[in-house]
């Protein structure tokens, strides 16, 4: 699955233990953008929650 430049961003921060409000501040978009994001990425990572989500991340993308 390939992943857009701004929803590895977002995923990479969710990796480091960002919360959603921190994550809107780095990257300069509100909080419902951050929370989009995460959603389109579960979808497509067809993750459960968000623990699961940097799960697949890890393993998939980041070859771990």
């Amino acid at each position: 699955m390939v992943l857009s430049k701004r929803e590895r961003e977002v995923i990479e921060l969710l990796c480091l233990g960002y919360a959603n409000k921190e994550i809107s501040d780095k990257m300069s978009i509100s909080r419902r953008t951050v929370e989009t994001y995460i959603e389109r990425l579960m979808f497509k990572l067809r993750a459960r929650n968000r623990l699961a989500l940097v799960a697949i991340y890890i393993r998939e993308y980041e070859k771990i």
